[in-house]
This record gives structure tokens, C-alpha cells and sequence, in this order.
């Protein structure tokens, strides 16, 4: 069965709805997953889109997934640019990640060790049907993950720039643990915003939230030509 993540893209739309709404209980605690016949979606900002990227479960959430019988992820995330050939409005499929800030494992009590990647046979379906559509789209980047939720600063952009392509704050630790669970999983990143300090205007809140409005019809094409996968 297929699991959908959706981020601050998906906020305030119904792309997450129409389903079933499940409560599903682990052992990190309790989350809500809308389920249909086909897919289960998961707000990863909680049922009210509210949940900052600091205090995200994401333990629980990749655990849920799991447990309702998900057995590969599309993983969606709203991200800036460290690039200033990536413009806003492009869709990025990461092929790695850069996250050298805090850990993510289902394993504190065991000696066991994982190899990070992103799915490769997955990634190259996911981008089967995306190339068949008419996004401006890069195959390939690397994405890096900070805390939140604040925005860099100009000097860790400038910092990531040098080992990154794009930033976010959540898809990095939903593929770790991912790949813990030996669930195969793909991002899909948008490309809200240029990183603070490479845009031709300031970065702000507000500009950062008119701009994923803006993208948001691109995410529900995507999210229809996905949901069949």
C-alpha cells in the first residue's frame, strides 16, 4: 500500500481527505491517518496543520505507517533553494540528503546499522510519471535538513550551498527512518522560496507562505498522477 506525506504544501487543502480517519496508536504515541482502499495519507504537521517541524513525531509517524501496512512512501516537502538555478516552482526528487544535526533511529537499545539512500527502483518510477508530465523538474540534488523552525541564516546557507542543492527541515528524518523500517521511499520536493540571503527579495514568513499558495495547484497534479503508483 502506498503512503503519502504531506507537508506545509498540502496545509489548508483537502489532498490529505477522503478517506477513513484512523486513529493508529504505537508505541511513540498516537497519530490520526486518513486511509482509503488504496493509500494512507499522513499530515506529517498533525490533523490541523500545526505541529511545528521541531516537535514533529516522526518516530511515531514512520511507525504508524508501518503498522497499518505501508509499503512505500512518497514523501512531500516545501524546501528553499541553495542554488540559484533552482527557482522557485521547480520540483526536486532528491537522490541524497545531507542531516549532520540530530540523530533519528528506532535503534537506541540495539547495536544496528542502516545504510541512508533514497530508493533507487522507487525513485525511478516516481520519476517515470513525473517525466511524462510538463514540471520543470530536477532528477537529481542533494537535500539537507536543518532543525526549524526559524530559517537559516545567510551564513549556514552559504555553508549548505557548498555540500546542497535544497533545505528543509522534516524529509531527511522520514527517510532515515524509513530505511530503518525497510520501507522504500521517495521525496518529491517543491521549491517554495530561494534560501535566506540568495533571493532578490527578503525572505519572510509571510513571503514564504504566499509563494507555496502559489505552487499548490502544481502539488495537487502531482499528487493525482502519483496516487495510482
Amino acid at each position: 500500500m502506498l503512503g503519502i506525506i504531506g507537508g506545509t504544501s498540502f496545509a489548508g487543502s483537502t489532498l490529505l481527505q477522503g478517506g477513513e480517519n484512523r486513529k493508529i496508536i504505537s508505541p511513540f504515541g498516537s497519530c490520526v491517518l486518513n486511509i482509503t482502499d488504496s493509500m494512507v495519507l499522513l499530515g506529517r504537521h498533525g490533523i490541523e496543520g500545526k505541529t511545528p517541524p521541531h516537535r514533529i513525531n516522526h518516530q511515531l509517524h514512520l511507525s504508524a505507517l508501518k503498522q497499518v501496512g505501508v509499503t512505500k512512501i512518497i514523501s512531500f516537502g516545501s524546501v528553499g533553494s541553495l542554488q540559484p538555478e533552482i527557482t522557485p516552482g521547480t520540483l526536486v526528487v532528491p537522490h541524497d540528503w545531507f542531516k549532520p544535526n540530530k540523530i533519528r533511529t528506532f535503534h537506541h537499545e540495539t547495536l544496528k546499522f542502516t545504510v541512508p539512500e533514497f530508493d533507487t527502483a522507487w525513485r525511478n518510477k516516481v520519476l517515470g510519471i513525473l517525466n511524462n508530465e510538463e514540471f520543470t523538474i530536477r532528477e537529481h540534488g542533494v537535500y539537507a535538513e536543518t532543525h526549524g523552525p526559524q530559517f537559516e541564516t545567510v551564513a549556514e546557507v552559504s555553508f549548505l550551498a557548498t555540500v546542497a542543492d535544497v533545505v528543509g527541515m522534516t524529509c531527511a528524518s522520514e527517510a532515515i527512518l524509513a530505511n530503518e523500517l525497510e520501507i522504500p521511499l521517495v521525496m518529491i520536493a517543491m521549491v517554495d522560496n530561494y534560501a535566506n540571503g540568495l533571493g532578490v527579495e527578503q525572505l519572510t514568513g509571510e513571503s514564504f507562505h504566499a509563494t507555496v499558495k502559489q505552487n499548490r495547484t502544481t502539488i495537487g497534479q502531482v499528487f493525482k498522477l502519483i496516487s495510482s503508483l
